[in-house]
Parts: structure tokens; C-alpha cells; sequence
């Protein structure tokens, strides 16, 4: 079996630039690129947290029309959020009782749950693993004076901080 050639490889990793770029690859040799584990996770598409159809899981006219409680059981399901996080945000038996009568959620729980979702995206995204995302998230950090992630991402405020420690590590800035 034959080993691919180095323009080959630069190729290759050049697959993800435009075409009006892609000579600079050809002058700089970047094959380290492929052998960076972020990156190659980064390049691994895994589905949206929604629905397989959807670019995104929530969008503002849906959360204020009000969001199915079946739908969201049907993230807890699939592991996409844990029911602890949604519990927090809407009781338990609130939560029941919707699923039960097929009701949908208020436009501020459903902002809430969407909230939810984009930061355990994000997590991922920034990680690229979904367990080491999951935990980062829920463990206390010192970035966020010792406050746990998901917890904060139930308001606005907390969630944006949170995006920005993600960011923040995701550019390899010092928190």
C-alpha cells in the first residue's frame, strides 16, 4: 500500500478552503494541520441537537407560539438534555401535566430550553466530545467564579457567560 504524497496531503487539507485560497496552502507547508486532533474533530459533522431537519433546534417565532412539551421529552430521550436541566427551568409536575394534556411550553420556558441547547452545542462543539462537554458542564469552575455551567446558562446573563468562557477556550485565550 502506497503512502500519499505531500501534495496530496496538502489537498486534502485544503478541501475546506475556498478556491481563490487554496494556492497559500501550496507555499506554506501546514501538513500539521491534518494531525491536529481539535481540528479533525472539528471536521467530524455530528447532527444539530434538534430534529435531523432543522439548521437549528429552536427559532424565535416557534418559542413564541410555544414549544410541544412532547418535543422536548423527546430530547430528554434522545440524551440531548438531561431531565434535571429541564426540571430546573420547569417543575416536574408542570412538565407532566403539559406532556399529559399535549400542551406547549411559555415562550419563556421554551427560551430557557433553547438557551439549554445552544450551550450544550456549543460545549460540544468547542471540545469536540459530547461526554467531556456534558461534564464540563456541569462541574464547578473556576472561570466563572466556581459556579456551575448549565446551572448558569437557565438565565440569559449566565448563558452568555458561559459562550464566552467557550470562546475563550476555543481560541486559546487565558480565563
Amino acid at each position: 500500500m502506497t503512502t500519499p504524497s505531500r501534495r496530496a496531503q496538502r489537498e486534502v487539507s485544503s478541501r475546506h478552503l475556498p478556491r481563490n485560497l487554496r494556492h497559500l496552502l501550496r507555499r506554506v507547508n501546514i501538513d500539521f494541520i491534518a494531525e491536529m486532533p481539535m481540528l479533525r474533530a472539528k471536521a467530524k459533522r455530528r447532527p444539530v441537537a434538534g430534529f435531523a431537519e432543522e439548521d437549528r433546534p429552536f427559532v424565535h417565532d416557534e418559542i413564541m407560539r410555544g414549544i410541544a412539551a412532547r418535543r422536548v421529552k423527546k430530547l430528554i430521550d434522545r440524551g440531548v438534555l438531561g431531565a434535571k436541566q429541564v426540571y430546573r427551568v420547569i417543575p416536574e409536575r408542570t412538565f407532566g401535566r403539559r406532556i399529559a394534556k399535549g400542551e406547549v411550553l411559555k415562550p419563556a420556558e421554551a427560551d430557557a430550553i433553547g438557551r439549554l441547547i445552544r450551550i450544550s452545542d456549543e460545549a460540544e462543539k468547542t471540545f469536540g466530545d459530547a461526554d467531556f462537554a456534558h461534564k464540563w458542564l456541569s462541574y464547578p469552575n473556576p472561570a466563572l467564579r466556581d459556579r456551575i455551567p448549565i446551572e448558569m446558562a437557565e438565565t440569559d446573563a449566565g448563558a452568555r457567560e458561559v459562550e464566552t468562557i467557550l470562546t475563550r477556550i476555543a481560541y486559546g485565550v487565558f480565563s
